[in-house]
This record gives C-alpha cells, structure tokens and sequence, in this order.
C-alpha cells in the first residue's frame, strides 16, 4: 500500500482497500462512503470508476445495489500487490 501512496489518491485507496480486505463482502454505497472516511459523492465517483474498470461488481436487490470485488485475474493482482 505504501508504495502507491502519493501515485493513487489517497481517497481511492482507502474504498479499494476495504474491498481488497473483504473480498467477499458486499456493501451499499453508504456503507463504503462510512466505512472507507469518504464523502458520498466522491465515493459514487470512485465506485463507477471501479466498475467501468472490472475491480468490483454489483448486484441489484430491489431498489438496492450492492458491491462488492470481482473476481478476475485484475483483482487476484491487486490483492498480492496490496
């Protein structure tokens, strides 16, 4: 983590963290926004990027999405870098 401080802004670190940390979990868009320190609306931003890029995943329940990390080879990286 250390060595992407200063590359990858420090807010985009810390919501991919809690993904990385908890790859099975799945989390409401509040939740991470609480959870990762992160204003809402930056939070939003960062999580589409996420998607557009195949890092994490969502699911539809209801009204409801939830997220969570994908599961791929990009992903597998990640979690041995991190």
């Amino acid at each position: 983590m250390d060595i992407l401080e200063g590359i990858i802004d420090d807010k985009v670190l810390r919501v991919l963290k809690l993904f990385l940390n908890n790859p099975d979990e799945f989390y409401h868009i509040n939740k991470v926004s609480e959870e990762s320190k992160v204003p809402l609306a930056t939070t939003f931003r960062i999580m589409n990027n996420l998607l557009q890029n195949k890092i994490i995943e969502h699911k539809t329940i209801s009204k409801f999405r939830i997220y969570r990390l994908s599961k791929n080879q990009k992903t597998r990286k990640m979690r041995r870098l991190l």
